[in-house]
């Protein structure tokens, strides 16, 4: 299993907090090493949320312009790669709003969080290396940014609920509430379809 951000922050930390020193010493190719050490992972992070390679690039490009812009007020023993992906999703979230003008609603019942079995969401994540793989992708589509946001970073980052609250600056209530409502939508449209394929195959 690949491992997570959390692993990898843990492990690459020190380097990262060294690079950020060197780049405010006035050194920017430190800062060029942290952009090609991280810039294929925001991309790919970008493109998830937006599905359009032009997009994606220019949201990445940006990232770093940010981060570079902002560096001075980086917090000394904060991981750099968690504060990338902060700017990354916040981004690319705002640009989808732009684009379709969604709003989230996160209000959920602590009753329905618990009714949402594990069982359930496993097979769910399973779907997404299946044949259902692009009609998933599609479901994402239709979802408000920032629930879709939190389904990235869970089910294709391996983030724990603990960094998704970081990056997304939230409470991790709030993480648990966007992601039982992005699974429920994305179950609903896999139903929808099974149901749909079933009709087929008896008329067939």
């Amino acid at each position: 299993m690949r491992e997570g951000p959390g692993k990898e922050r843990s492990a690459g930390a020190i380097e990262d907090q060294v690079l950020v020193e060197r780049v405010l010493g006035g050194d920017n190719r430190a800062f060029e090493k942290l952009v090609e050490k991280y810039k294929k992972r925001i991309y790919y992070l970008a493109y998830k949320m937006t599905r359009d390679h032009d997009s994606a690039d220019e949201l990445a490009q940006e990232s770093f312009v940010k981060a570079y812009q902002a560096l001075s007020r980086f917090k000394k023993g904060y991981s750099f790669y968690t504060w990338i992906y902060r700017i990354c999703v916040n981004l690319s979230i705002n640009f989808l709003k732009k684009e379709r003008n969604s709003v989230s609603t996160d209000l959920i019942s602590d009753g329905e969080l618990l009714q949402f079995s594990k069982n359930v969401s496993n097979q769910l994540e399973s779907m997404i290396t299946s044949e259902q793989a692009t009609l998933v992708k599609e479901a994402l589509e239709r979802i408000p940014p920032d629930q879709k946001a939190v389904f990235i970073l869970r089910t294709y980052e391996n983030m724990t609920y603990e960094e998704i609250a970081t990056v997304m600056s939230c409470s991790i209530g709030t993480v648990m509430s966007r992601l039982f409502r992005a699974r429920h939508k994305l179950r609903g449209v896999l139903a929808a379809a099974e149901s749909e394929k079933d009709i087929s195959d008896e008329n067939m």
